[in-house]
């Protein structure tokens, strides 16, 4: 991935942060036939491994699991908060003379999946629900699937896990345009999209 000093991340607890927040991400596989794409959720475990390691499952009956339990080369891409710039919402200083922009927050955790056991893939199912469900009103469990709720839909998912060998983490936020510029954008989606703006700021907090 393309990136530059500037755009690193503050910290590796940041980049996890951004996983744990996003928990969905587009996974992308290389295979003999071309490249395998799906849009998995995942949970992860950073303090498995060097980099942290992900758990999810995906269908049997989707093609890409073949490539996944094979062990293939492997990316999966989180998004974190992002949005268009626009140049007019830079002041007149003395003309805006800056091109629009998209700023985002991306990492990318590249890896070989190993396929775990079914007794696994139970647990991680049962974890990745008490992630997704915390904090919600009126939270669903997953034992009101009923009885054999879940053994019925085991044998047609494929749990696995994804040591990160690599990863790459990107957060464009301004901070190489001029600051009066950045000052502004960031006061414009104050109003309309704060997570962005709020990332924006935190980033640019050193400048003066």
């Amino acid at each position: 991935m393309y990136t530059k000093p500037e755009f690193a991340p503050l910290s590796r607890g940041e980049v996890f942060g951004l996983i744990e927040a996003a928990a969905f991400a587009t996974v992308v596989t290389t295979a003999p036939e071309g490249l395998m794409v799906s849009h998995l959720p995942f949970v992860l475990h950073p303090r498995r491994g060097e980099n942290g390691t992900l758990v999810s499952h995906l269908a049997a009956a989707n093609p890409h699991a073949v490539s996944l339990i094979q062990g293939h080369a492997t990316v999966a891409v989180f998004n974190g908060p992002h949005d268009y710039i626009s140049s007019s919402w830079y002041p007149h200083n003395p003309v805006r003379d800056s091109a629009p922009t998209w700023n985002f927050a991306v990492v990318h955790c590249h890896g070989r999946p190993v396929r775990i056991d079914t007794l696994a893939t139970a647990r991680h199912l049962l974890e990745l629900v008490e992630v997704l469900e915390k904090d919600r009103p009126d939270r669903w469990r997953m034992r009101e699937l009923g009885p054999g709720g879940m053994e019925r839909r085991l044998p047609h998912v494929i749990g696995f896990e994804m040591p990160i060998s690599r990863l790459e983490a990107k957060f464009k936020m301004g901070q190489d345009e001029r600051l009066y510029d950045t000052a502004a954008a960031i006061d414009a989606l104050d109003k309309a999209n704060p997570a962005p703006a709020a990332l924006m700021r935190k980033h640019n907090s050193h400048r003066d």
